[in-house]
């Protein structure tokens, strides 16, 4: 068992990585639920809940979708530096 933390996640050889996309997209709709919930106990304006929760899932599936295909085409990319034709 090593005592080097830094060095137990990565690879030898990989380059490092950001958070993934699905970590980003969660998190905005947690962001943006809870702004909503608190704008609507401020008096700020009236939130259906179940048309925010069809709306906030639909974005986030558009988001996965969206993230998912671009990583996809970036590591296609990446492998041997040519584009599969």
């Amino acid at each position: 068992m090593s005592t080097d933390f830094g060095a137990q996640g990565a690879r030898e050889g990989a380059p490092e990585r950001g958070p993934s996309v699905s970590t980003i997209v969660w998190g905005a709709v947690v962001v943006a639920a809870a702004a909503l919930l608190v704008a609507s106990r401020l008096g700020w304006f009236t939130v259906d809940p179940g048309v925010v929760t069809v709306a906030l899932l639909l974005v986030a599936g558009v988001g996965l979708v969206i993230g998912g295909v671009v990583a996809a085409s970036r590591n296609r990319r990446g492998s041997g530096g040519h584009t599969p034709s």
